[in-house]
């Protein structure tokens, strides 16, 4: 009698266990296509929701995490590519996750990476400004003008989150081996990158300079999961 209790436990913790994995399972695949058809992806992101027993979380219509692995996408015009998105604090009523409406489903914190690259960068630079990254550091090349005179020159620049943009400024200034004034190219070799395709309610936080492009975070608070991919 003990043993055919203990054998019936054990049955029914796995059909639990097998229900909680296929729910998890199915709701990743769900979460997927919904974010494969907002950035008209022509492959299906990768969803982790993390958290144990997920069905738990199902019940209550709260997430902890959720993680998106999103590849490469277009956002007007920009090429991404390596985008992650973390959502924390997802709160998603059960029916309107069943029926895969995200108009309620909103994340406490929403954060994501991608990589822009330097030929997309260069389109907003200031004419003429050629944008490259040497190791860490970013360069800007382009003409300059001092005492009537056209000359090339290489700034080595800083780039800083400025709201939904990215601020460039120079911090040294070379001409062939010749180091000049930055405030000779202050004016011309200073300017903005709006950031396009952000969500909404989100800020620019970090800005890396990689090998293939800028490494831009961005992070912002209550932001509706309908709302990823509107800028």
């Amino acid at each position: 009698m003990r043993k055919g209790l203990v054998i019936f436990l054990i049955l029914l913790i796995g059909l639990v266990i097998a229900a909680d994995r296929i729910g998890l399972w199915v709701a990743q695949d769900q979460i997927a296509k919904n974010v494969a058809a907002q950035y008209d992806l022509d492959h299906k992101p990768t969803v982790k929701i993390k958290g144990f027993p997920f069905l738990t979380q199902a019940l209550n219509g709260k997430y902890g995490e959720i993680d998106v692995n999103v590849g490469d996408v277009t956002q007007l015009g920009v090429h991404l590519t390596n985008t992650m998105v973390t959502l924390k604090g997802v709160k998603a009523p059960l029916s309107d996750a069943v029926h895969s409406d995200a108009s309620k489903m909103v994340a406490d914190t929403a954060t994501s990476t991608a990589t822009v690259s330097y030929a997309d960068v260069g389109k907003e630079a200031p004419r003429g400004l050629k944008i490259s990254a040497k190791g860490k550091v970013l360069q800007v090349r382009g003409p300059v003008t001092v005492l009537g005179l056209s000359r090339t020159v290489t700034a080595t620049v800083t780039v800083k989150p400025s709201g939904r943009s990215v601020r460039v400024l120079p911090q040294t200034v070379d001409a062939g081996g010749t180091t000049l004034p930055v405030a000779l190219v202050q004016q011309a070799f200073s300017f903005t990158l709006p950031v396009k395709g952000l969500p909404l309610n989100t800020r620019i936080s970090d800005v890396q300079v990689g090998g293939d492009g800028l490494r831009v975070t961005t992070i912002g608070e209550h932001v509706n999961l309908e709302s990823l991919n509107e800028h």
